[in-house]
């Protein structure tokens, strides 16, 4: 239902007067060191969530992983336990929104979803302010809070808890159930997780369960993201004969193999790429596919010929690709310079996937996009932009777990995200409160 104009004056009200209460709760958030790798103090922020939560009333559960599971889940873990936390609230209203599912009738439900595990702070010399400080500055733009993960995502998770109390400060009744998560393990990636995808593989959040999921990455307010660019990385062991660097003929040196396929790919594969264009990827320099190669490690002294060459790639997919056509690409000049350099005895290699993921687009006219796209316009006062994600997020794990009712929208610049002296707007944190609080008004209706 769309909000009167009275309506959404009061909704903004409130998102000003939940802001002190929201940078609180995040500064104790951003406070928590919750570097991955190898992910420390995850149940310290988990019990932090969940202590907020239950001070808002909602029913709150710790999810830790078990440990039999980590090795395939959390393989990077080095003993550290994987804890999720989701809090849900039912709704007060006199009349909710009912949905049916399977034959049952239950709450219409809004799920929002954020990772409180952050990136490595890299060289700690580099940062003007303390990582886990969470200190109040003034930046161009405004006041900021300055914090490892304060914009990917903590702040994404804190905006979300407060947009509901702003709900209720406006003086409304959601008619339908908000679930909020805090996650684990986003940062380390991989086909399986222990954080978003382990919820989902549990049956913790499903579509029997939850219409609509909001991930809370960091877009920019002003964007709502439907998607995500898929990847591919891939490892190429080339395997040759080992001599000496004075008769290099009696060997087969692998890292000549290792550049040969470098050379050809770079005039097979990179030029096609650069046409496949998706101009929603945000930022512009990431909307064309690519082809990186990040890693050559080959020989142990300077006198020998190395037997082995092993080679990383990293392959990003805009929308429209899939994962077959750009192994074939990668394979097709593999077999190309295979049959060139003496075929399979002489140019001998193996390859494997350390991580892959096809690329998500979901539609904008669902529901959930629909309403979300039209609280930016209400809030920020401009038209939503609908952008797509440079990288993989939890977005697929629940796309591919049957709900397509899942977009990313969070406060934050992109441009912030793993950099030193990390920050985050607290205008821009107001705003997406506002937001948020529009979208669950408008996707769960009001009393």
């Amino acid at each position: 239902m769309a909000l009167t104009a009275e309506q959404l004056e009061a909704v903004k009200r409130a998102s000003h007067e939940v802001l002190d209460d929201c940078v609180a709760f995040l500064t104790r958030l951003c406070q928590l060191d919750t570097t991955n790798p190898p992910g420390i103090n995850y149940r310290e922020c988990a019990t932090l969530i969940a202590s907020h939560l239950d001070s808002l009333g909602y029913e709150t559960d710790l999810l830790p992983v078990a440990s039999a599971d980590l090795p395939a889940l959390a393989p990077h873990a080095e003993g550290h336990e994987r804890v999720n936390v989701i809090g849900r609230k039912k709704s007060e209203a006199k009349e909710p929104t009912l949905v049916e599912v399977a034959g049952q009738k239950r709450e219409k439900t809004l799920h929002f979803d954020g990772h409180f595990d952050v990136a490595p702070i890299g060289d700690a010399s580099t940062w003007v302010h303390p990582p886990f400080g969470a200190e109040i500055v003034e930046v161009e733009g405004g006041k900021a809070m300055v914090a490892r993960g304060v914009s990917d995502m903590k702040g994404g998770i804190a905006a979300a808890i407060w947009a509901v109390e702003a709900v209720k400060r406006a003086g409304f009744k959601l008619r339908g159930t908000v679930e909020n998560s805090g996650v684990v393990d986003e940062e380390s990636t991989g086909i399986r997780n222990a954080g978003a995808g382990w919820l989902v593989e549990q049956g913790h959040v499903s579509p029997e369960k939850v219409d609509g999921v909001v991930i809370t990455e960091p877009l920019n307010v002003e964007n709502v993201c439907l998607g995500h660019r898929g990847a591919l990385w891939a490892t190429i062991d080339f395997h040759g004969v080992a001599s000496h660097g004075a008769t290099p003929q009696r060997g087969v040196n692998a890292l000549t193999h290792a550049a040969t396929f470098i050379v050809r790919a770079q005039e097979k594969i990179v030029p096609h790429l650069s046409t496949l264009l998706d101009s929603r990827v945000i930022p512009s320099e990431a909307r064309t596919a690519s082809l990186t190669f990040t890693v050559l490690n080959a020989g142990k002294g300077q006198n020998s010929v190395p037997d082995l060459a092993t080679l990383k790639c990293d392959r990003r997919l805009v929308p429209g690709e899939t994962l077959d056509e750009a192994r074939r690409q990668i394979h097709q000049v593999l077999e190309e310079c295979q049959a060139e350099m003496g075929g399979p005895e002489v140019f001998r290699f193996d390859y494997k996937e350390d991580y892959s993921t096809e690329p998500v687009w979901v539609d904008e006219h669902l529901e959930l996009c629909r309403i979300w796209a039209a609280s930016v316009e209400r809030a920020v006062g401009q038209k939503a932009g609908i952008v797509c994600s440079p990288g993989s997020d939890d977005q697929r794990f629940f796309v591919r777990g049957g709900i397509p009712q899942t977009i990313v929208y969070g406060p934050g610049n992109i441009k912030q995200v793993h950099n030193h002296d990390e920050h985050l707007l607290l205008n821009d944190l107001r705003k997406a409160i506002e937001v948020m609080a529009i979208g669950a008004c408008g996707f769960l209706g009001i009393e």
